[in-house]
């Protein structure tokens, strides 16, 4: 399984291979507790050292690496991290959507509103990565309407591994992911931070579930056939 990274501008080499490594630590594909040689992945990606180390240094600021006594290894056990991931995004997201509610007007949401149909144009072109750039932003966005500068900068170093989570939950059907976006914006629009804070969590738990699916099947098609 191949997952694209999503930008509106060109990636440097180095977020490059730090987003190759990233699906591959994900997927299962680099397994926890693998290590990274900085020498061994310049040879494999055909570039000086250079771009590695600042690939790793990402990776390890996402806690998707781990220096141990300045050797740096994989560190992702799999379903107990994504629950992490998950739980933490929640918290965050939880808190971001409060604040906004609170401090956006009409206007604000209208702008959250275009996102939503820039999916569903996505979703009608079969264009994964608009529809993936897209739906990052319609989530962002809370933490933009908050006005809540740490918090947004508390979500900033966990982007890129959900644009991975994103690729994985959002692959088997984008229709039904716009329905789903435009029902959540439609209960926060309505006003209610705990109606809304409860539809994040619902909107959440499909996503993991989904991701997790995504999961087992990479390491299933990585299996040799025992048969």
């Amino acid at each position: 399984m191949v997952f694209a990274a999503h930008s509106s501008r060109p990636l440097a080499m180095g977020e490059q291979i730090s987003h190759n490594l990233r699906v591959d630590i994900i997927s299962g594909a680099i397994t926890d507790g693998t290590h990274l040689s900085e020498d061994s992945l310049a040879t494999r990606f055909d570039v000086s050292r250079g771009p590695v180390r600042d690939a790793l240094r990402q990776l390890e600021s996402e806690g998707l690496v781990d220096n141990r006594r300045k050797r740096l290894y994989v560190s992702f056990r799999g379903e107990r991290d994504i629950e992490e991931l998950y739980s933490l995004r929640e918290s965050l997201e939880s808190m971001a959507l409060r604040l906004a509610i609170e401090r956006t007007s009409a206007e604000g949401w209208d702008e959250v509103q275009q996102l939503v149909d820039a999916m569903a144009a996505a979703a009608k072109s079969n264009s994964p990565e608009a529809f993936d750039l897209a739906d990052m932003e319609f989530h962002t966005s809370f933490y933009r309407l908050s006005e809540h500068r740490r918090l947004a900068e508390a979500w900033r170093p966990y982007q890129r591994t959900f644009e991975v989570l994103l690729d994985m939950s959002n692959t088997a059907d984008m229709d039904a992911a716009v329905i789903d976006h435009q029902g959540f914006l439609d209960v926060v629009r309505a006003g209610d931070p705990d109606a809304a804070v409860e539809r994040l969590h619902d909107h959440l738990m499909r996503a993991k579930g989904r991701v997790r699916d995504a999961i087992q099947w990479s390491a299933d098609a990585a299996e040799p056939s025992q048969k």
